[in-house]
């Protein structure tokens, strides 16, 4: 843990003091009574901070959460730019699955001039969670006809998501129920202009021709401002592993939470999935080649999904009934790979093909994919936690 005074010198008349607390702390001797000194401390000394964050360290070595909160939020008042103190209210946030408060304090921690690891893939995984939250409470809310709740919770997620058509539109047609004619014209008028169309043609964001390529709330709150990601994936005839890795975690973000084996990966830092990457390869979900690299270009077999899929059953702890077997001239009940492949075909995850094989070694398209995945998704929904 950093030195508090590296963000908040102290004072001349003050360092010969704190230096002794901070070398208590370090000692990790009578937490109990270098707490109280630290309480002292700081009552005589209202406008110096280091010694909150160093009270916020005790609390988080005692897992008390709530107590390592307030002293960081103490010192916060004190000093708005206390990153270490921001930096640990952030994930404090997020643990408490408090994600649109954890996304503006990384948010705020982006902006500082000290650099810290990995922030940005924290920041955009507590935006994608807080935006998932919030339009879940929307769909809830307008579910059970408490319009007004519906309408700001969309409200809040465009907030957060200001240039997406989609929730604009849905939230026109809200809108429109609350009869709410002007407000409901105004959204729809800016969906509009963020998709362009042809004059006389449907709205994009709500066009029923669009049929299953239609994007929902639910991909909105998945995705958020990467969701031209989404569309490259599901309009992708052949996907690949980058692409396999990024679906299974913009599905299931509490992989990323998940306790990982780390692994050796050597060609996926300039990967726009490399964070996601490292999860499914650290879960055992997907597996590097023997040479350390993953590949991330390379395409995806239907055998490779198969593998994947069944790992991710295991994975999120679902306990499904045994499928019956299901024939398929290319599945040799001595492979491997086939109870994995059977598993998947029993619950409806992946279907053999017009030709009755299962085609290992096939390519799998992007609606193929993203099929499996949604249809996984409703079997977790659906088990016991």
């Amino acid at each position: 843990m950093e030195n508090p005074v590296a963000v908040s010198p102290a004072p001349p008349k003050l360092a010969r003091d704190y230096a002794a607390l901070w070398a208590r702390f370090l000692a990790g001797n009578s937490d109990d009574r270098l707490e109280k000194d630290l309480d002292n401390f700081s009552k005589k000394q209202k406008t110096f901070d280091p010694a909150l964050v160093i009270a916020g360290y005790i609390r988080l070595y005692l897992r008390d959460y709530m107590g390592a909160s307030q002293k960081f939020t103490q010192a916060v008042a004190i000093n708005p730019k206390n990153r270490i103190a921001v930096y640990y209210l952030a994930e404090i946030a997020y643990l408490n699955q408090e994600y649109a408060r954890a996304a503006d304090l990384y948010t705020q921690l982006a902006a500082s001039d000290t650099p810290y690891p990995d922030i940005e893939t924290k920041r955009q995984r507590a935006v994608l969670r807080a935006t998932d939250e919030v339009l879940r409470s929307g769909a809830r809310a307008e579910d059970e006809n408490r319009l007004g709740d519906a309408e700001q919770a969309y409200r809040h997620a465009l907030t957060m998501l200001p240039k997406e058509a989609l929730l604009h539109q849905h939230l026109a047609d809200l809108l429109v129920r609350e009869n709410k004619p002007a407000e409901a014209e105004a959204e729809r008028k800016v969906a509009e202009e963020l998709v362009p169309r042809r004059a006389g043609s449907p709205s994009p964001a709500s066009d029923p021709a669009s049929g299953n390529d239609a994007d929902t709330l639910d991909d909105l709150g998945r995705w958020g401002n990467d969701i031209n990601r989404f569309h490259e994936i599901r309009n992708a005839e052949s996907i690949t592993r980058e692409q396999l890795a990024l679906l299974l975690v913009r599905y299931f973000p509490q992989l990323m939470e998940m306790r990982q084996t780390p692994q050796i990966v050597t060609d996926t830092q300039n990967s726009v999935a490399s964070a996601e990457i490292q999860t499914v390869v650290g879960l055992g979900l997907i597996d590097p080649l023997p040479n350390h690299t993953f590949e991330p270009s390379s395409l995806v077999t239907r055998g490779d999904l198969a593998l994947a899929l069944a790992r991710m059953i295991r994975v999120l702890s679902l306990s499904p009934t045994a499928p019956s077997p299901n024939a398929a001239p290319d599945l040799d009940p001595t492979s491997t790979l086939y109870p994995e492949a059977q598993l998947v075909l029993g619950l409806g995850l992946m279907t053999l093909q017009d030709s009755g094989s299962f085609n290992v070694s096939g390519e799998v398209s992007g609606k193929e994919a993203v099929r499996s995945a949604e249809r996984l998704f409703r079997l977790f929904q659906q088990a016991p936690h």
